[in-house]
């Protein structure tokens, strides 16, 4: 009887487990899928992407040791930009670049043109140069990139009542300090003896004739203020030598009172003096 009921009990048991095994293979086959997680960043294409290496200064011919390539791993590159460093080498950018900056066709001059000066010079514009001192120059400051107004003074006919002094141009961006075309990196004061402008054609031609005829004075700007003012200019004449003065009033002479009057009598004779 003992030996039935293990037999009965075991099989029992295997019958259990084969059902048991049976439903968890169903329910595992019927459960949905777990969504797999996609790796977009794997999905990015990865180009190289050439930018600067160093600061260079606008007017440079760029080379080897300017830029190189770093991998540039997002699907949104900059509009005009390189991955190849052979598509820049030999041309010239037109703006400053900063470390690490992308070179983009934008910046660049044309293949045709060289380094130097007149490759930044915009269309329709001229460079033109001006002879300054210490004072001119407003000691030192007007650096490349900064901005300044023109003044002349003239003295027409050797008449000093007829010297005058007017602002000539406003606003003008200085492209060069001697011969210089960029800013030290300490950004010090530097004597220089000429100044170059970017000026427009009609501009230059009374730059010119200012230089001639008078003396010119440079006159220092900040950099964010681009508005022009009007001015009358000044007259030394009208300054100084002209300038009128109030008439000095003059008191008249008044009718002696009669408590002025004195009678003074001697022996016979009678006179009167006034006081």
């Amino acid at each position: 009887m003992r030996k039935y009921l293990v037999i009965f009990m075991i099989a029992v048991a295997i019958v259990s487990g084969t059902a048991a095994g049976i439903m968890t293979y169903r329910v595992i086959k019927n459960r949905p899928a777990t969504p797999q997680v996609v790796d977009k960043q794997a999905m990015i294409e990865i180009r190289p992407l050439v930018v600067a290496t160093t600061r260079v200064p606008y007017g440079t011919m760029l080379q080897k040791e300017h830029v190189r390539t770093i991998n540039w791993a997002s699907d949104h590159r900059p509009n005009g930009s390189f991955a190849d460093i052979e598509a820049v080498l030999g041309r010239v950018i037109i703006e400053d670049l900063v470390p690490d900056e992308p070179v983009l066709a934008e910046r660049l001059a044309p293949t045709d043109q060289a380094g130097g000066l007149a490759t930044i010079i915009p269309k329709g514009k001229r460079a033109i140069s001006v002879r300054v001192n210490e004072v001119i120059g407003v000691a030192g400051f007007v650096l490349p990139k900064t901005r300044v107004d023109v003044l002349v003074s003239v003295n027409l006919g050797g008449d000093k009542s007829k010297s005058s002094s007017r602002m000539i141009l406003q606003n003008a961006e200085v492209l060069a300090a001697g011969q210089t075309i960029e800013r030290d990196a300490e950004g010090e004061p530097q004597t220089v003896n000429v100044i170059t402008l970017l000026v427009s054609p009609e501009q230059a031609e009374r730059l010119t004739l200012a230089s001639n005829e008078g003396d010119i004075q440079l006159a220092l700007r900040n950099g964010l203020d681009l508005d022009d003012v009007e001015t009358g200019g000044a007259n030394l004449g009208t300054m100084v030598v002209g300038v009128k003065q109030a008439p000095i009033q003059r008191a008249r002479p008044r009718a002696p009172r009669q408590s002025d009057i004195v009678e003074v009598i001697k022996g016979n004779n009678r006179t009167t003096e006034n006081f």
